[in-house]
């Protein structure tokens, strides 16, 4: 699986406790920028999945964030602006600089990761769904898991067509494997809705319950994205 990566400046690694098993269990690399011109240099030459910095950083008297956005080769990246509420020059920087969120000081590993993941996932035409026929394993015990069909997925959720589901706010444990490598998934997720066999809310798509992720790491998360774009590519030659 490819190695994913995440830069942040000097000043958003001193408000985190991170450290090479934190980022191998998640399965992405951290780069740590010096200053704001080492922060550019790196976005170019390493061309990260994301970008946490602080929004007062200037290279020159111009804004950074504003730079990345104005640089075509790096662009696309997702910048977080890590701000801190209670100063207005921060505020004020991230009306200017426009990043594509805001995380709000105090902050720690977890909050880091959730707003990586939702920000990664939003990149994603707003967790875009791919209809499937994968199997998947699910219960609402780890060690004790059904067998079923997973009829949609996205880097968001999945939809586990079924005629036993769990309880709406249960929380579930699943593994999936994804082609073409096989390599299974393991994350845990709630329960959010459930189709019904009787009087089902959506007569379209089989029986079921939908599942929203609650801890997909980074890396697997690029699978899910990987398997989708994979298979619409699939989708789209076929149809030319």
């Amino acid at each position: 699986m490819a190695q994913h990566s995440i830069l942040i400046s000097a000043d958003v690694q001193a408000l985190l406790n991170l450290d090479d098993d934190f980022s191998k269990k998640e399965g992405f690399s951290i780069l740590v920028a010096s200053s704001a011109k080492d922060l550019l240099k790196q976005a170019r030459e390493h061309h990260p999945n994301i970008i946490f910095l602080i929004p007062s950083m200037e290279v020159d008297q111009r804004n950074c964030c504003r730079l990345l956005k104005e640089d075509s080769r790096v662009s696309d990246i997702p910048v977080v602006a890590v701000v801190n509420s209670t100063t207005a020059d921060d505020l004020d920087h991230c009306h200017h600089a426009r990043p594509d969120d805001i995380l709000f000081t105090p902050i720690n590993n977890h909050l880091f990761l959730t707003s990586a993941r939702r920000i990664l996932g939003l990149a994603h035409r707003s967790f875009s769904r791919l209809q499937t026929s994968l199997v998947v394993d699910y219960g609402t015990d780890k060690d004790q898991k059904r067998v079923a069909c997973a009829y949609n997925l996205s880097t968001g959720g999945i939809f586990i067509s079924t005629e036993i589901p769990p309880k709406v706010n249960q929380q579930v444990f699943i593994s999936l494997a994804l082609p073409p490598n096989k390599e299974t998934l393991h994350c845990e997720g709630i329960v959010t809705w459930i189709n019904h066999t009787k009087n089902p809310a959506y007569p379209d798509i089989p029986p079921g319950f939908g599942v929203q992720f609650m801890s997909l790491n980074i890396s697997d998360l690029f699978a899910i994205r990987n398997f989708i774009d994979n298979q619409e590519k699939k989708r789209l030659t076929a149809e030319d």
